[in-house]
């Protein structure tokens, strides 16, 4: 069973956790980590690592330094290093990133687009 993007990591993270119970309608901003089990419908952005969990959903863009899909997402994906879909995920968007992955079984409509890698995630325009 994958782990979410923690495979390999010897360091001992802490995510903010949106609960399988939880239904958000908003955008959701988080410094650091984030991990969706419920629902959100909105744009999700995280400055890590943003997981949508098996049973997660998120109804807009997703956007984080790596971003992993165990669940279903409908609207666009992006991470700044890397994306994984792993292998029961949907995907209804387009997947951006230097470094993206696809596992076998898994659904994406939509298209890749691999990029430079990015420093930091972008904000709005400034000057």
């Amino acid at each position: 069973m994958a782990l979410g993007g923690m495979r390999g990591t010897a360091e001992n993270r802490t995510a903010s956790v949106f609960a399988h119970d939880l239904m958000v309608k908003g955008d959701v901003e988080a410094q650091g980590d984030v991990r969706v089990e419920g629902q959100v419908h909105g744009n999700l952005t995280g400055t890590g690592l943003v997981t949508v969990a098996e049973q997660g959903e998120v109804h807009g863009n997703v956007e984080g330094r790596e971003v992993v899909v165990l669940g279903r997402v409908e609207g666009n994906v992006t991470g700044l290093a890397k994306v994984e879909i792993l292998e029961k995920a949907a995907v209804k968007g387009d997947v951006v990133s230097p470094r993206i992955s696809v596992e076998e079984g898994a659904v994406v409509a939509g298209k890749f687009e691999t990029t430079a890698s990015q420093p930091a995630l972008a904000g709005p325009a400034k000057g």
